[in-house]
């Protein structure tokens, strides 16, 4: 947050909206674990639930606090405005298509990345055996967020970005390891975004799971704003080779040009 936001903030709506983020990290909170979390009055964290449970924001399941049912909703409505929607699905499902694998949009959101819209191929097999590392924990979900160091979709976005917002990313969010070869050095990521701006896609190798690659592509909206990033993701033995060097990258630059030449149109 920016000294301009803090300037504007009004500290309980903040509180609440700490609150409601907690919840929906930890996949459910109870009273008293609120009130550690934020050193606050138990009397306090109490009328935040209740206020935030009574607009439906928050739903209670015996002494536990769940995310509400109305967050759907207005997730649902964020989505659906975000530019070119409908084109962005089309592109989605051209993409997995043509390359038989999981295919998602991310859009970038105060430092991360969180997708808004994915597609599972039918004839991707993923299983929780570990060949190749297919892993349950790896499945995009819409309404996920990501740390964009970590993924081949927040790559090619940091890519288009000046290095002083690059560095504001970083120093928020840091540069957290998810596995051996995720990117934890800021020269590394600056020599990373150099080859991605050279190349005009990124790469993920297992950098966010193990046994799994990406390949991810920023989408320019009107204005040349970018306004989010396509990618391809399957297990490294099969997105490897020519699939790797070739294949995905040649459908995700046609994809991508023919989705921004859509978004581009005036309406």
């Amino acid at each position: 947050m920016t000294e301009t936001d803090e300037q504007y903030t009004v500290e309980t709506t903040q509180l609440s909206l700490q609150i409601l983020d907690i919840v929906a990290e930890t996949g459910g909170t109870r009273l008293r674990e609120i009130q550690s979390e934020l050193d606050v009055a138990k009397s306090t964290a109490h009328k935040h639930l209740e206020t935030l449970q009574a607009n439906g924001l928050l739903t209670k399941r015996g002494e536990t606090y769940h995310v509400g049912l109305k967050c759907l909703n207005l997730g649902e409505e964020a989505r659906s405005r975000w530019p070119g929607s409908l084109y962005i699905d089309e592109a989605i499902g051209t993409l997995t298509e043509r390359t038989e694998e999981e295919c998602d949009f991310v859009a970038p959101d105060r430092g991360r990345i969180i997708t808004i819209a994915e597609s599972y191929h039918k004839w991707a097999k993923y299983d929780d055996s570990g060949r190749g590392g297919g892993s349950k924990d790896y499945r995009a979900r819409t309404g996920s967020y990501y740390r964009m160091h970590a993924t081949a979709s927040g790559l090619a976005i940091l890519a288009t970005y000046p290095r002083d917002r690059v560095d504001a990313i970083i120093d928020r969010w840091g540069l957290p390891a998810r596995t051996e070869y995720t990117i934890t050095g800021r020269e590394q990521l600056y020599d990373e975004l150099a080859t991605i701006q050279d190349r005009g896609y990124a790469i993920d190798n297992q950098g966010y799971t193990e046994g799994m690659r990406s390949v991810g592509k920023a989408v320019h909206g009107p204005g040349d704003q970018v306004i989010g990033a396509l990618s391809v993701s399957g297990p490294t033995y099969r997105v490897d080779g020519m699939v790797l060097e070739e294949e995905i990258p040649n459908a995700l630059v046609d994809v991508v040009s023919e989705l921004e030449a859509k978004l581009a149109q005036p309406r």
